[in-house]
């Protein structure tokens, strides 16, 4: 282990899209805090997510390798997925392991419920904190210490029949204050060389912001753009335009309470001198394309994320393509290298997947092909001319679209090698412990 490596902090913030930040976007004020760090540091305006949800995402850009199909995979099947991760984060190396190997402290506190040890996200971590309602890491009190949050959950539970499924929501409901005091302690503590992960959900629906954050929203005015949100879900109609707009504000202001969460970190990890790395999971739709939240779906608004890294001898704006499956190798360079190149881990191409890889696209910062296994169709839109993906110019650009597609059909002709090296790797490995 070199002496002088450097501690390292990774903010991993769910559903946050690039287009608010201002540091990607100019038009936005919703991010001071983040803006001004990314412009001391090294910012990337091109960052793709693997996939547009959680576990699409954060498997993969934690180990570095996409997941393989599986047969029995259904969106309905909670626990089935949840252990499909497990498989995965136990089959490939983690991040926090390559790093606890050379020598870090590793800490984790996550907030989401597809990240806990029950998907194996623990390995690698010599203290692993789940902020969660049926965590034994921590008290109710660490979920929210907002009276009003309170308030809702026992008026919302009080409902016959539980209409807007709140006891099965609820559990995605989180905000940075009620635990900052278990984040602040850990890190006053760890000695070093330490490795961080903090991954929040304070932008993930329900948006349910502390007061002193919301500039948009009265608290009435956030409860019903959630209740309305999963009425819509459940009814499966077309949300009033009022509800669109409420939605909308609900969510900027949830993006300002996740701006001075890193305002609050960056404080609190000062004295320690770290490497800072930001980014987000995915992004989140707000109306684009009839969506809200984060379906299966791979349009820009799912899969742009800010990134930055601060705490180098550097400040720089990268445009070239950054896919977030290359996190772990980006860690392992900080903690290696004084002479940090962001351009070594810029992409041509970014290949983002919907889970169980049903649909599938390939990206520069100019096209993008989605493919869709089931129907069998391509989609090809021109990002430059059409930024809202609304017009399919697969028959304009032939040569391009065929291209991209060789590009999707090599990476499965790769991923589906590997999948043969691992599957008879584990049945050499069963064998000789047999012996």
């Amino acid at each position: 282990m070199a002496s002088d490596q450097r501690n390292l902090v990774m903010v991993t913030v769910d559903s946050l899209r690039a287009d608010h930040c201002g540091f990607v976007n100019a038009e936005s004020d919703l991010t001071p805090a983040i803006d001004k760090l990314a412009d001391e540091g090294v910012s990337f305006t091109q960052a793709v997510a693997p996939g547009p949800r959680t576990p699409s995402s954060v498997p993969v850009f934690f180990t570095g390798e996409f997941m393989t199909d599986d047969e029995s995979w259904t969106m309905a099947d909670w626990q089935g997925r949840q252990a499909r991760i497990g498989e995965h984060m136990r089959r490939f190396t983690h991040l926090s392991e390559r790093l606890q190997r050379q020598g870090y402290e590793t800490a984790a506190f996550t907030a989401n419920p597809w990240t806990t040890r029950e998907s194996s996200f623990d390995l690698g971590f010599d203290e692993f904190t789940e902020i969660s309602a049926d965590s034994p890491d921590v008290s109710a009190k660490h979920l929210s210490d907002s009276t009003l949050f309170k308030l809702a959950d026992t008026g919302i539970e009080g409902l016959p029949g539980d209409p807007f499924g709140w006891s099965s929501k609820k559990e995605w409901f989180s905000q940075w204050p009620g635990s900052f005091d278990l984040v602040e302690e850990a890190i006053s503590e760890l000695p070093e060389p330490f490795f961080l992960w903090v991954f929040i959900l304070d932008s993930h629906q329900p948006y349910i912001t502390p007061r002193r954050y919301r500039e948009e929203s009265a608290a009435w005015e956030m409860y019903y753009a959630i209740l309305r949100y999963w009425q819509g879900e459940t009814a499966d109609e077309e949300l009033p335009e009022r509800a669109r707009e409420l939605i909308g504000g609900a969510y900027r202001d949830a993006v300002r309470s996740v701006d001075a969460f890193v305002d609050a970190i960056h404080e609190a990890t000062r004295d320690r001198d770290p490497i800072t790395v930001f980014t987000s999971d995915h992004g989140e739709a707000i109306g684009e394309h009839g969506n809200f939240g984060h379906e299966q779906t791979l349009f820009e608004e799912n899969l742009r994320v800010p990134l930055f890294v601060h705490g180098l001898d550097a400040s720089e704006t990268v445009d070239e393509q950054f896919p977030l499956r290359g996190v772990p190798e980006l860690l392992l360079d900080l903690s290696q290298t004084d002479e940090f190149d962001p351009r070594d881990h810029t992409q041509r191409f970014a290949i983002s997947k919907t889970e169980n890889n049903r649909t599938r696209s390939v990206r520069t910062p100019r096209w993008k092909l989605v493919s869709d296994v089931e129907t069998g169709t391509e989609r090809l839109y021109d990002l430059v001319a059409d930024p809202d993906e609304t017009t399919d110019v697969r028959a304009e650009y032939p040569e391009v679209g065929s291209l991209f597609a060789e590009l999707l059909e090599r990476h499965e002709t790769t991923q589906a090698e590997k999948a043969t090296i691992e599957e008879a790797t584990s049945d050499l490995l069963a064998a000789e412990g047999s012996l």
